[in-house]
């Protein structure tokens, strides 16, 4: 996974409000009293999110299994002037040299955790390096997304530049959602094909509050994006946070 695709990745993220996510962030550092000397970002991508922060800042780390993503973030942070440490690393072992105020995960990274268990040993070792009042922040493709919006579904996007054809399939049993991508990127007079196979488990909110409280947390809420109100039903996206 994110091996050609990372180096497509920003073109089709294109419409994704990076900067209203950081604001975001930061409200929630402000009300949950939080002034973080030194911030993680998990499952960093490109580093958009990252040196977004950078950019109010934040001493930032980024850190991301893919190593292709990671080239992109480096490229990109050095064009913008930052030095940022980008590590290349599973989100579900992490391991750091020193505690830090803050984590965050921003785009899917937890869904691509594929068993509760895995994720639960994540938060556990997120918790371990958090220092005391250090706060989580993260979002997920909700249950309802993955498992009724693309369930099985396929979606077609064409474009002079990049076109690409999504195919979904959701197995209700394990909750785990197939997303089979096959792009296709002009290249001169003709375009170059590339397929990437992608897995995402669908979690349930009750299931991600409680694996957060039995890793030690002593609060969680769940919000709508880009609110402070309780996630509604039917939201696409979910926004959890931890404070340990």
């Amino acid at each position: 996974m994110y091996r050609n695709f990372a180096y497509v990745y920003d073109n089709l993220m294109e419409d994704y409000n990076y900067p209203k996510w950081i604001n975001y962030i930061r409200k929630i550092f402000d009300r949950c009293g939080v002034v973080p000397n030194n911030v993680v970002d998990l499952a960093c991508g490109t580093g958009s999110i990252t040196i977004g922060l950078a950019d109010k800042g934040y001493a930032i780390t980024g850190i991301d299994q893919s190593a292709d993503m990671l080239n992109v973030a480096k490229q990109k942070a050095r064009a913008k002037g930052f030095d940022i440490q980008f590590i290349c690393q599973d989100i579900r072992y992490i391991m750091l040299h020193h505690p830090v105020d803050a984590i965050t995960c921003m785009c899917d990274g937890f869904n691509y955790i594929l068993s509760l268990q895995e994720l639960e040993e994540a938060f556990k070792n997120i918790y371990k390096l958090l220092n005391p009042g250090g706060i989580l922040i993260f979002d997920i493709s909700s249950y309802y997304k993955l498992s009724s919006i693309l369930g099985s579904n396929t979606m077609v996007d064409t474009d002079n530049e990049i076109s690409f054809i999504w195919q979904n399939h959701f197995d209700k049993s394990d909750k785990i959602c197939q997303m089979e991508l096959t792009f296709f990127v002009a290249k001169g007079d003709l375009y170059k094909r590339f397929d990437e196979v992608h897995f995402q488990r669908a979690y349930t909110r009750e299931e991600i509050t409680e694996a957060i409280y039995h890793v030690g947390f002593d609060s969680v809420s769940c919000y709508h994006p880009f609110t402070f109100d309780q996630a509604k039903k039917r939201a696409h996206r979910l926004v959890f946070v931890a404070q340990r």
